[in-house]
């Protein structure tokens, strides 16, 4: 059992001592700032920036949760959306470190970075998006194509780490991306509403009836892809929709 346990010890001391070298003879910059860095606690980000993210704070609007508003914000009060409430964690800042970090985790494959966002997740969880009353958490879906080519989905990934502390099952198998669609960045938001109308399916929809439901994504911009989604859910009858991202912009942020 020692000499086991030596030999752990001795492989942990390589495995360091490599990694150490590696960043003395090949050092990485911070993809925010562009600072040299070392051994950091967020990998590819200083923890200067990493430390700079904003978080969103009450008040927000009671439906959509856009920052700075008592009550309902006015498209609420007009035309309010068909989910109970949309919380997100922290702001989507162009060009800033939680910004570029989903970016890296997104489009990167940077699947190392899952871990730390997750735990901002949990350490930011609104007050009011209390996890233990929803049956099922439902992960945005991305259609098979594009899964083959990222190799996971990035919504699915922090679905499982906020409901591996809640207990709360995450259901992958019920709802679908079943239509590829384009990109959603760079599209104006009738673009984008337009180009994922009819994307996704419910293949059992009588194991969502009567069901409370908390759709998690990365990022909320125009919220196309949310209502759509959210419309669909409506048609397998749920107790009820709740919305959770992790970032969300500023809607003048929005092309």
């Amino acid at each position: 059992m020692r000499s086991k346990l030596s030999a752990l010890h001795i492989l942990a001391l390589l495995r360091n001592l490599s990694e150490t070298a590696t960043v003395f003879l090949y050092p990485a910059t911070c993809r925010v700032c562009e600072v040299p860095i070392g051994m950091t606690r967020v990998p590819h980000i200083c923890d200067d920036c990493w430390q700079d993210i904003r978080f969103l704070e009450p008040p927000w609007c009671d439906i959509c949760g856009t920052p700075n508003v008592v009550g309902l914000c006015d498209p609420c009060a007009i035309n309010p959306p068909r989910y109970g409430k949309l919380r997100s964690v922290a702001y989507y800042d162009k060009d800033k470190a939680l910004q570029k970090a989903i970016q890296l985790f997104k489009f990167g494959k940077k699947q190392g970075l899952t871990q730390h966002l997750v735990q901002l997740l949990n350490a930011y969880l609104p007050s009011d998006c209390i996890l233990a009353e929803y049956d099922f958490i439902l992960p945005v879906p991305i259609h098979k194509q594009r899964l083959k080519e990222r190799g996971f989905n990035q919504s699915e990934n922090l679905a499982k780490g906020i409901a591996a502390a809640a207990g709360i099952p995450v259901r992958t198998d019920i709802l679908i991306r079943d239509r590829h669609t384009a990109a959603q960045s760079g599209l104006d938001s009738a673009a984008r509403q337009e180009n994922i109308k009819n994307a996704f399916k419910i293949l059992d929809p009588a194991a969502l009836t009567g069901k409370r439901l908390l759709l998690i994504d990365d990022v909320f911009t125009t919220g196309a892809t949310i209502r759509e989604i959210v419309n669909e859910l409506w048609t397998a009858d749920p107790a009820e929709i709740d919305v959770l991202t992790l970032a969300r912009t500023l809607r003048h942020d929005v092309p």
